[in-house]
């Protein structure tokens, strides 16, 4: 036993003092307040006691990363299910998943376990931060052990550290191996070149790859996604060295890809793929983006280095648009970026100084899908639709599909449905107070939501179109259709327009469509389809002819977010008031003057542009002389990089005469060269280079030793990187003195990531370097971490740990652990008990009397004793005295008659006393 608090025990000085002062009424109460007050005592000063104790806590460490064998969820799933099953009531279970990032999928608790619903990422093996996150977990008065599920490859630091930690506690680290066959791995080592070469320059790549065996493979070298090599060629068992020659043309990017397939099934077929980024010095070009090369060419015979491209053509990865000092948009429409697209484009402008430009057109701005976009936000103008500038109102009617599959959670925690419910609401607010909307969700019935009626009486049901549900089953399309076309019918626009919403894969029941839009066209009516899927899902060709037949367009998404986009997109088009197409005269304001250069006078009108409002901090260069006197030319920096926006149609049908002006060419031209930019050129006295080290990227900054002065600042260094297909991210960091001559900032590379650093040397002086990368994962990569048994085999030795084969039994070999259990609850509820026994003793004196009558009883039984053997005594002698002489005879009888007189008194006394001792004990308790 430990007292936890013995200071409290000083107090046993005082209350025995108290005790002995403080007579009490009987023996009984005196014990009891003693023991009362040493109960108190001992509660007061924590009294505990020690006992062993195996309950304890068991994490689970489960690897997600790539390397791990294709079915190892699942089984990682069904070995913390048999762990499960075992599991007392006194212990619990914890989970914890890494890779790039570790994850707390169950915290220690007991219950069930169904399946893995965090992503950790695959690119990494994180496992020094799982184990320490799994020790933190294990509190410090309490037992456990860690199980690592897992291949063993690590990245980053080495798990070896946490070791000690472990050890300390004595934390076991238990270990299932999961791993993949590793035989016969033919891999890439490594792919190097210069980082760095001059345009015009040749140089040579080499490719390291190692060989298990001896054997002839095939390989092939691609750049820029073209193959340029392929061949065979035969390895030595070990390391073999291929070598390359090329030449770089043009400034910007190269990136290139070696492949490599051997004579049998490689079980690690991830590191026979590599890539390399390669950069090239130079005047880099701005990449018109247009379906047309009219713009393209009259900005090239200003001297702008430009290079065409479709957007279909076009990649928007951060590799690619590295190659590129600028992007001009020429009426494209947003779809054929996409989100993803938008959302590098947009990150790349304001993080590397690049320039972007867009021009207007009917597929441009609002009609084009770039209202709420990642474009719209780094954009100087705003796309709004504002009642003022309306002309005619429109009544429109949203068919909802709210089957099963719209219940499907997406990313943000929200469903497919919250998204649809999002972007109605969003066409609610885009809508002006004349114009007028409805809402119908439709499962296998059609249900109205919102009547038709204005917006403004509409605007109090917003929280109603929010919170619509899916209520399964499918979505019958004639229904909703029919419904909306009914709605609308008797609508006070003229514009009367239908947005029909729905899986593309699970449309049913569209009836005679054909038939209902036919006579919706005779009303007046259009039909605008979004689906969410792809266009080559099986109901996608239904949607399709719903929205041809309906003279409206038709969306695909496999994206959910992208839904807002596509319904406000459809509104711009249906409003009719965003493109104006009639010509317009058009004046230069004293901001052209800083944006170009030079002052232009415009004799000819545009034949048609964008409708948009100029934000705040905008630069107007250019504006329309109509009644909306709207922006035709604004600009601003965003970040450090530069956004144009051209709301008038460049090249096309709505040019008008404005191409008739022998200045148009000079005039689009100087925008262009604005975009563009000027390169910020170092001055004589620093160098950066760029190296990588170990999987880390070294980025230095040399100045002369005969500099004239220091700089002001420390350097920043922002680095965006991303892997295909993903938002990119973004960091800051500042360089730090290496010596004092070169200042340093380095960074690790990480899984699939494409790294562009910039670096703002001094005011006016931003530097990009080239893209740099990882050949491929460093999961794969062949290493001294490769047998990852190893790793987790002397994980376990150091640690007390084994490798589990029957996982059950792990509860069973937790540490046994002393445990303190604090008492002083339960002698305080003791105390509290005794305290009431001793406040009944003194109002009714029960155990006194009790033991007063008990002894009595005792003193009585010893009378009765005594005197029955008087008499047995008396009988004896009586016998005796008949053998006899008669001279003895009276002499006993003589003796008999003087002693037995007197023992029959005090027998009769004796009885007298009790009794008159139990009347006196009456008498007092009934007064």
């Amino acid at each position: 036993m430990i007292f936890l608090s013995p200071i409290w025990l000083l107090l046993a000085i005082p209350m025995g003092i108290s005790l002995w002062l403080l007579k009490s009424p009987s023996r009984f109460i005196q014990v009891t307040r003693i023991i009362i007050i040493a109960l108190i005592l001992f509660a007061l000063a924590g009294l505990a006691i020690k006992l062993p104790s195996r309950a304890g806590t068991i994490v689970v460490v489960a690897d997600s990363s790539g390397s791990m064998p294709a079915n190892s969820s699942q089984r990682q799933e069904e070995a913390i299910r048999l762990v499960l099953s075992e599991m007392h009531d006194e212990n619990n279970l914890a989970v914890v998943t890494f890779g790039e990032k570790v994850a707390l999928e169950r915290p220690p608790q007991k219950g069930g376990f169904n399946e893995f619903s965090l992503d950790a990422g695959s690119d990494a093996s994180n496992l020094s931060d799982a184990l320490e996150m799994a020790t933190s977990l294990i509190s410090e008065n309490n037992s456990g052990r860690i199980l690592v599920l897992s291949d063993g490859r690590w990245t980053g630091t080495n798990p070896e550290g946490i070791a000690s930690e472990a050890i300390m506690r004595n934390i076991p680290i238990d270990y299932r191996l999961i791993e993949r066959p590793c035989a016969d791995d033919l891999a890439i080592m490594n792919i190097d070149s210069p980082r760095v070469v001059n345009s015009g320059q040749s140089y040579m790549v080499n490719v390291w790859v190692k060989s298990p065996r001896k054997q002839e493979v095939s390989y092939r070298l691609i750049k820029n996604s073209s193959p340029i090599i392929a061949g065979k060629t035969n390895l030595v068992t070990g390391t073999n060295r291929l070598t390359f020659r090329d030449k770089a043309v043009v400034a910007g990017t190269i990136k290139y890809e070696f492949q490599i397939f051997g004579d049998s099934l490689d079980p690690v077929p991830e590191n026979n793929t590599a890539k390399m980024l390669l950069g090239v010095e130079g005047e880099k070009p701005l990449l018109c983006v247009s379906e047309t090369k009219g713009l393209s060419e009259v900005l090239g015979a200003s001297g702008i280095n430009t290079v065409f491209k479709k957007p279909q053509q076009c990649q928007w990865e951060i590799d690619d648009l590295s190659s590129f000092s600028s992007i001009l948009l020429e009426d494209i429409p947003a779809s054929k970026i996409g989100s993803t697209g938008m959302g590098n484009i947009a990150m790349w402008i304001k993080d590397t100084g690049s320039g972007l430009m867009i021009t207007g057109g009917e597929h441009s701005y609002g009609p084009g899908g770039y209202y709420k976009s990642p474009l719209e936000a780094i954009m100087p103008v705003s796309m709004e639709l504002r009642r003022e500038h309306r002309k005619l109102s429109i009544a429109i009617a949203i068919v909802l599909d709210r089957s099963g599959s719209m219940a499907v959670p997406v990313a943000g925690g929200k469903t497919k449905m919250d998204l649809a419910n999002i972007a109605s609401a969003q066409v609610l607010d885009m809508l002006s107070p004349m114009d007028e909307i409805g809402v119908i969700a439709v499962d296998s019935a059609a249900h109205t939501i919102v009547g038709l009626a204005s917006v403004e009486e509409n605007l109090k049901y917003r929280n109603k179109i929010l919170s619509i549900d899916s209520m399964g089953g499918g979505i019958f399309v004639y229904e909703g259709l029919a419904h909306a076309a009914k709605m609308l019918a008797n609508s006070n626009p003229q514009t009367r327009h239908i947005i029909l919403f729905a899986d593309a894969a699970d449309a049913e029941e569209p009836g005679k469509y054909k038939e209902l839009l036919a006579n919706c066209e005779k009303a007046g009516m259009t039909v605008s389809v979004i689906g969410l899927g792809k266009p080559t899902d099986v109901d996608s060709a239904l949607l399709e002819d719903i929205a041809k037949c309906g003279n409206g367009r038709c969306f695909f998404t496999e994206n959910p977010a992208e839904l807002p986009r596509l319904f406000a997109q459809d509104t711009f088009v249906v409003a009719r008031s965003t493109f104006i197409k009639e010509p317009v005269a058009i004046k230069s304001t004293a901001a052209l003057l800083g944006l170009t250069g030079r002052s232009f006078d415009f004799p000819q009108p545009i034949g048609g542009y964008n409708l948009c409002y100029a934000r705040t901090g905008a630069d107007l260069g250019v504006v329309s002389l109509d009644e909306y006197k709207a922006p035709i030319v604004a600009a601003w920096q965003v970040g450090v990089g530069r956004v144009l926006c051209y709301s008038a149609q460049a090249n096309g049908e709505f040019t008008g005469d404005f191409m008739k002006w022998n200045e148009a060419g000079s005039f689009l031209s100087s925008l262009g060269k604005w975009v563009v930019g000027e390169d910020s050129l170092l001055g004589e006295d620093m160098l950066l280079t760029q190296n990588l080290f170990n999987g880390n990227c070294v980025i230095e900054l040399h100045l002369a030793p005969n500099r004239k002065r220091d700089l002001d600042d420390l350097p920043k260094v922002t680095t965006l990187f991303g892997s295909p297909g993903v938002k990119p991210e973004s960091t800051s960091m500042q360089m730090q003195y290496k010596d004092a001559d070169t200042l340093i900032v380095e960074f690790p590379l990480r899984g699939a990531n494409t790294y562009l650093s910039t670096i703002n040397v001094e005011q006016n002086k931003t530097v990009t370097m080239s893209p740099v990368c990882l050949p491929y994962s460093p999961e794969f990569k062949q290493d001294e971490n490769s047998r990852g048994e190893f790793t987790l085999r002397r994980l376990a030795e150091s640690t007390c740990g084994v490798e589990r084969i029957s996982l059950g039994e792990i509860w069973r070999d937790i540490p046994v652990r002393i445990q303190l259990i604090p008492i002083g609850r339960y002698l305080a509820i003791a105390a509290i008990l005794l305290l009431l026994i001793e406040i009944f003793e003194r109002r009714t004196a029960l155990f006194s009397q009790y033991s007063n009558m008990k002894s009595r009883k005792i003193n009585f039984t010893k009378i009765l004793k005594a005197t029955r053997v008087n008499l047995l005594n008396k009988k004896a002698k009586s016998t005796f005295s008949k053998n006899v002489s008669n001279k003895n005879k009276v002499q006993f009888d003589k003796t008999k008659t003087t002693s037995t007189p007197k023992r029959e008194d005090g027998l009769i006394d004796a009885f007298a006393k009790a009794q008159k001792f139990a009347s006196n004990r009456t008498r007092k308790n009934s007064k």
